[in-house]
């Protein structure tokens, strides 16, 4: 029952357009999509359309019920996002009362970035929120929940793993792990393993306004596109799978080699590039 009464308190938006609201055509250019997009790496976002028929009692009224409609859309697409490999966003408000009530919040401070009225006299409204930054975004509501108090250190490199390894002057400036064809799922909180199970990269290893800011991944679908954030000199490496967690099917985690966990870590004890967050993972 407490679960029920907790689902019933995020659904709060959607209850509140329980009007009969039905879509009409409107023109919308190829820029309006909705959904969630998580390849603009700290400017990733999740956006809603809502769409109302005309209203006998005036267009503030149509205004109104689009608005309704475009939140009730941005709650279904924000309960389906993959928090970890094992947490998704309807689980953790199911959880945790704080995150229910902080996301509730995020979801009532969505932008309108898009709005007009229809041919047929109805409203067409966009709205937005971000997934990542320092308040009103998605992140902000649950990455807290995810981190302990403190920061755990990074593994420390075995260097035995490997004998060639030249680290430019200078540092690595970021890590690009290719995971393509791997079916890699976008997530919050994603990890980086070797092939022994040892945690080379998680939430658990860094400061939590990095990741509220930035997120802990870009993703990309290229080794040499939408890979800025690994900066001007990455070091590259081949991931041999990626990863689901012990209880979901989602594949969101990579593997790496010994030899190339090694590197990631021996790279970052000098340019702390994991401590940035400078990491995309190639989906």
């Amino acid at each position: 029952m407490r679960k029920i009464i907790i689902m019933a308190c995020m659904m709060y938006l959607v209850l509140m357009c329980s009007s009969a609201l039905a879509a009409t055509s409107v023109n919308v250019n190829q820029e309006s999509h909705a959904g969630i997009d998580w390849d603009r790496g700290s400017d990733s976002d999740i956006t809603a359309i809502g769409i109302s028929l005309p209203d006998s009692r005036g267009m503030a009224l149509a205004r109104e019920a689009a608005i309704m409609a475009a939140q009730r859309n941005l709650v279904s697409y924000a309960q389906g996002l993959q928090i970890n490999s094992e947490t998704t966003m309807r689980d953790l408000i199911i959880e945790s009362d704080v995150v229910n009530r902080k996301i509730t919040g995020v979801l009532r401070g969505a932008k309108i970035i898009e709005e007009n009225a229809t041919p047929e006299g109805g409203y067409y409204v966009k709205m937005r929120v971000p997934l990542y930054g320092a308040s009103g975004s998605i992140a902000s509501a649950v990455i807290p929940a995810l981190q302990p108090e403190q920061p755990t250190p990074f593994a420390k490199a075995n260097d035995s793993n490997f004998e060639d390894f030249d680290i430019p002057a200078g540092g690595y400036t970021g890590v690009i792990i290719d995971a393509s064809g791997m079916g890699v799922e976008p997530t919050f909180a994603p990890a980086v393993y070797d092939e022994s199970g040892r945690v080379v990269y998680g939430v658990e290893n860094l400061q939590p306004e990095t990741v509220i800011n930035k997120g802990m991944v870009g993703y990309s679908h290229s080794t040499s596109e939408g890979v800025d954030r690994a900066g001007d000199n990455p070091l590259v490496v081949k991931a041999l799978e990626a990863r689901d967690g012990n209880s979901t099917v989602n594949a969101v985690n990579v593997v790496v080699s010994a030899e190339d966990a090694d590197k990631i870590l021996l790279a970052n004890e000098s340019s702390h590039m994991l401590d940035r967050c400078a990491v995309v993972f190639v989906r």
